[in-house]
């Protein structure tokens, strides 16, 4: 099949790391894929690495992407266009329909957060919609106005080739902090905006309970937003600038899984899925997370990790005790992690099968 990805904010975050994961899936099943993307995407550079992958960047507002995808789709007899972002649903299912060779439209949800009206009400006109989770499917449910049978459940996936564990990856990651196997860490990796971020704050409360007890603790806080300043603040207030740190955003999230003992998702906000958490189980890592939106959905409790009430330093640092003490109950829960993202195609492959059958079910004829 022929296939266009839209993605007009292409700079790093779970969304673009879908998106680049379906493309390179796709292309390996044999498919022709083009990538529309923004001028200056910090993933760019990665999206021009894929051999096979075309690259198409469109500069401009709402009317000309809708325009020049409209022509994108002619040139390149598309019959498939495909977004990921919400700011990409009316442009890329406007260009479908003006199309002359009328390729379909999918619009994925990647967000828990409810839609504007008008979205609400023409978006299954525009195209077939696809949720993430369940929860997010049962948020669409009730939201969508029109044929709900254009709304379809369709799992990510992670590469497990790269997310995998390494122990050279492990070593070097942890070399460069001066770490070594007698550090416990653990990490929370993520957007840290302001006002919450995704629960950064409580790690860091949480955690600093932990290091009292166990002074060979490490956090590391993975990622950047005006949060940021905020929390190095407070570890500051706290003494403990040497055993708790921001390290930024990073490319290099295939190191940080590596690297950790354990991967802390204490989402407060709302969350469709948590895509980190994937890649941390790839690597064999256990997780702790909020019990929230479609993280139940990602992992088993107690099998691969432990879910906490959103917010809950208490519960949070319970769990986090929990693993520091068992080392063999971390090793047992991330080595069945792994092997449940396999068995359940949860992983590159996987997601591109999924996508690549719906894209064949809702051709014409």
């Amino acid at each position: 099949m022929r296939i266009i990805q839209v993605n007009s904010h292409f700079h790093g975050g779970g969304v673009d790391t879908q998106t680049l994961e379906l493309c390179t899936g796709l292309l390996a099943q044999g498919h022709e894929v083009m990538l529309a993307l923004n001028p200056g995407g910090r993933w760019e550079s990665r999206a021009r690495a894929l051999p096979g992958l075309r690259i198409e960047i469109i500069d401009g507002g709402k009317l000309h992407w809708g325009l020049r995808l409209r022509r994108l789709a002619e040139q390149f007899q598309a019959q498939v266009l495909h977004a990921h972002h919400g700011r990409d649903y009316w442009t890329t299912g406007v260009a479908g329909k003006l199309a002359a060779n009328k390729p379909q439209v999918v619009l994925t949800r990647h967000l828990m957060t409810p839609l504007s009206s008008t979205s609400a009400r023409y978006l299954l006109w525009l195209g077939h919609v696809t949720a993430v989770s369940k929860a997010v499917q049962a948020n669409l449910t009730r939201e969508l106005k029109g044929d709900q049978r254009r709304l379809h459940l369709v799992y990510s996936g992670v590469d497990v080739q790269h997310f995998r564990p390494d122990a050279a990856l492990r070593n070097q990651g942890r070399a460069l902090h001066g770490w070594d196997e007698t550090q416990l860490v653990f990490a929370v990796v993520g957007g840290a905006g302001l006002p919450d971020g995704k629960g950064q704050r409580e790690f860091v409360e949480a955690g600093a309970r932990l290091i009292r007890e166990y002074p060979d603790a490490r956090l590391m806080i993975v990622g950047e937003g005006g949060l940021i300043p905020v929390l190095e603040q407070r570890i500051a207030e706290l003494g403990l600038q040497q055993s708790i740190l921001c390290v930024g955003f990073t490319q290099d999230v295939e190191r940080i899984a590596a690297m950790i003992d354990v991967l802390v998702h204490p989402a407060v906000g709302t969350e469709a899925l948590g895509l980190v958490i994937w890649e941390a189980m790839a690597a064999a890592k256990p997780v702790i997370a909020s019990r929230l939106g479609g993280i139940p959905e990602t992992f088993i409790d107690p099998d691969h990790g432990r879910l906490v009430q959103p917010r809950s330093v208490d519960e949070l640092y319970a769990a986090m005790k929990l693993f520091a003490e068992d080392p063999e109950m971390r090793r047992r829960a991330g080595t069945a992690a792994r092997e449940f993202l396999i068995t359940n195609e949860y992983t590159r492959e996987g997601q591109a099968r999924r996508f690549a059958a719906l894209y064949q079910e809702i051709q014409p004829g």
